[in-house]
């Protein structure tokens, strides 16, 4: 059935129902992710609290998305406990949001998944659908989630077009004399994150370089994705005896739906004095949004 959002079904139930909806939802959004608030935090119990907030949930790309809201009720914390912390080691929970959607019911709830302890701990899965809003290292012996510190990331819900900043970051820190040939020098590959649109994007080379002596020497540039060469190899970069941070940079269009490996090849003007590199390269990514 096609129809609109906004548009209440009629008596023989042509209109938007809730699939649509949902369907709506998803291509106003580029991925799922936490929109404000949901905090996690400790508590003198075995729970673990979670703030009132809203977040865009999805429970797999055929239901579309849904944008969910949770206060708590009352008792802003999640719905089961976990069991108190293991004799020996850590163990990493994941506290998550989640948003049925006709099974087992219509509501949305916030739980935790309780991880196994280890000498190396790792997060645990939540189940399809879950959004999992903040990892928490619970320490051995731990009798409360009061002591649990926060660990690793999770992910803020991106309007579609919306710019997504740094999407790739790769750094070369070696303090090493550049090979004096003719072949073209990888400097700091990055794999960037996945798109689900094609991207105009920024890429950038930052490098830190000198010449010994009152000289001035220089190498050329070259931006590369996926091994194609994205460049004619005549962006010429000056290199002095003075330990400039100086950078160079391109735009390009990133096809969506996967990710990519960027990196700079850099090859030296062999008829000007040779350089050495001074411990800073890196290569960044930077979404500047969706590609007309």
């Amino acid at each position: 059935m096609s129809t609109a959002l906004g548009v209440a079904p009629d008596s023989e139930g042509q209109g938007c129902d809730a699939l649509t909806h949902r369907r709506v939802i998803a291509s106003q959004w580029e991925s799922p992710g936490v929109v404000s608030g949901l905090v996690v935090s400790g508590r003198q119990d075995l729970r673990y609290g979670v703030s009132p907030g809203a977040a865009v949930c999805s429970m797999g790309d055929a239901d579309g998305m849904s944008i969910a809201w949770w206060d708590g009720a009352g008792s802003p914390y999640t719905e089961n406990a976990v069991a108190a912390g293991d004799s020996a080691y850590p163990r990493i929970d994941a506290v998550y949001i989640i948003a049925y959607t006709g099974q087992p019911d219509n509501r949305v709830h916030v739980k935790v998944a309780q991880g196994e302890p280890s000498a190396s701990p790792q997060p645990p899965e939540v189940e399809a659908g879950g959004l999992v809003v903040g990892y928490r290292m619970l320490p051995a012996g731990a009798m409360s989630t009061a002591s649990a510190m926060a660990y690793g990331d999770v992910d803020y819900a991106i309007p579609y077009g919306a710019r997504m900043g740094r999407i790739g970051y790769g750094s070369n820190t070696s303090t090493v004399d550049q090979d004096w040939s003719t072949d073209w020098w990888p400097q700091a590959p990055t794999v960037t994150r996945m798109m689900p649109t094609d991207r105009l994007v920024t890429v950038r080379f930052t490098f830190r370089a000198s010449v010994g002596g009152e000289k001035v020497g220089s190498f050329y540039t070259m931006p590369v994705v996926d091994d194609q060469d994205m460049g004619d190899g005549l962006d010429e970069c000056q290199v002095s005896y003075v330990w400039a941070r100086q950078h160079v940079e391109w735009r390009l269009v990133l096809k969506g739906g996967i990710s990519h490996t960027v990196d700079v090849l850099a090859r030296p003007n062999l008829g000007r004095p040779r350089f050495r590199w001074e411990g800073l390269r890196t290569v960044e990514v930077i979404d500047e949004g969706v590609a007309q």
